[in-house]
């Protein structure tokens, strides 16, 4: 019979670190992680973040793009304005 394997262990990366390679306001962050905005590791005074908790916090802040919507709107906007005109 073999022994079970060790369960391993996350990558820790510092909020320092985080904030550093993604160019994101560590004030920002750090605020964020005491108000609970988001999971966390804290040792002592550290707050670190596994690989998985960058992936979560990076896809939050992820902005998807309306162009297509807008551009349908600005349309429809030129549209009718130019049926105004015609009626006049």
């Amino acid at each position: 019979m073999t022994a079970p394997a060790p369960p391993t262990l996350p990558n820790l990366h510092l909020l320092e670190e985080v904030a550093k390679k993604y160019r994101l306001s560590l004030i920002g962050l750090q605020r964020k992680a005491r108000s609970k905005g988001f999971t966390h590791i804290k040792i002592g005074k550290k707050r670190y973040l596994t690989d998985e908790q960058v992936l979560h916090l990076l896809q939050g802040a992820t902005v998807t793009s309306r162009r297509e919507t807008d551009l349908a709107a600005t349309g429809e906007r030129a549209a009718r304005r130019r049926g105004r005109k015609a009626a006049a």
